[in-house]
C-alpha cells in the first residue's frame, strides 16, 4: 500500500493546500499534530480519504492530499487513523 505524499506535491496542489491552511484558520496545535502525522508516514488508502485534526479536516483521495475543510464541513471518503 502506498504512502500518503507530502514532498514532491506538483506545484499548483501545494499553493491550494497552503491557500486553505491560511483561509481555514488552523490553530497552531493543529498544525503539529498534523506535522506528526507525516512524520509517522501513514499508509494511503484507495480512493478518497479524511484525517480529522480537530480545527480541520485534511481530505485526499490515494496518495495525495487534496484540501483542508472546517471543522464543521462534511468530509469525504473513508477515514483514516
Amino acid at each position: 500500500m502506498p504512502k500518503i505524499r507530502f514532498s514532491d506535491l506538483p506545484h499548483g496542489l501545494w499553493q491550494h493546500l497552503l491557500d486553505r491552511v491560511q483561509e481555514r484558520e488552523i490553530t497552531l496545535g493543529d498544525l503539529k499534530r498534523l506535522q506528526e502525522w507525516v512524520k509517522s508516514e501513514p499508509f494511503a488508502p484507495d480512493g478518497d480519504w479524511h484525517k480529522d485534526f480537530g480545527s480541520f479536516k485534511l481530505c485526499g483521495s490515494g496518495e495525495y492530499p487534496k484540501t483542508t475543510l472546517t471543522k464543521g464541513m462534511a468530509a469525504f471518503g473513508k477515514r483514516v487513523e
